[in-house]
């Protein structure tokens, strides 16, 4: 599964338009297990997002610490799908 950027965003800031539904998908998605993987891309547009939303660089590096100690999310560089 992955979750686009602009929903972990929102879930992250009340100030965002459609913050109570992406914290809705986010809060369901985290306890279930689920697991993502994602490019690392989404990492970086997150915690940038954050810094510039907030002005705030130690609240956008705990979100990023946060997100890579989530265990059931792996962010990837790059991938290579052969058939």
């Amino acid at each position: 599964m992955t979750i686009d950027s602009s929903v972990i965003i929102a879930s992250l800031l009340e100030k965002e338009p459609r913050h109570t539904e992406a914290l809705e998908i986010w809060s369901t998605f985290l306890p279930r297990g689920n697991v993502a993987i994602m490019p690392y891309s989404v990492l970086i547009e997150v915690v940038a997002a954050i810094k510039r939303r907030t002005g705030s660089e130690s609240l956008a590096m705990e979100v990023k610490e946060q997100l890579l100690n989530v265990e059931t999310i792996s962010f990837v560089i790059k991938t290579i799908i052969r058939l």
